[in-house]
């Protein structure tokens, strides 16, 4: 990352850099991961992978707009939980 000291001026963290660069890849892979598990099973629940909990359900399509996944839609982050049990 990129700082300012007024000793030292303008300095470069590459150690910032790949911690930033690490949190980012993972949200990006988490994503992926959640939209290519994502299925309907035979009673109509949407079933999908999430890290780390494991399978996750819901009445509801998450990926749809104010869904679980929409971050926009509901107020809570996009991370929403289990919407129903097994």
């Amino acid at each position: 990352m990129i700082s300012w000291g007024s000793d030292t001026g303008f300095e470069y963290s590459i150690f910032g850099t790949i911690i930033v660069a690490g949190f980012v890849s993972f949200f990006f892979w988490r994503n992926r991961t959640r939209r290519r598990t994502l299925r309907m099973r035979e009673d109509g629940m949407y079933v999908w992978i999430e890290w780390p909990s494991g399978e996750r359900c819901s009445p509801d399509d998450p990926s749809a707009p104010g869904g679980e996944w929409d971050s926009e839609g509901d107020g809570d982050g996009g991370d929403g939980g289990d919407g129903g049990g097994d």
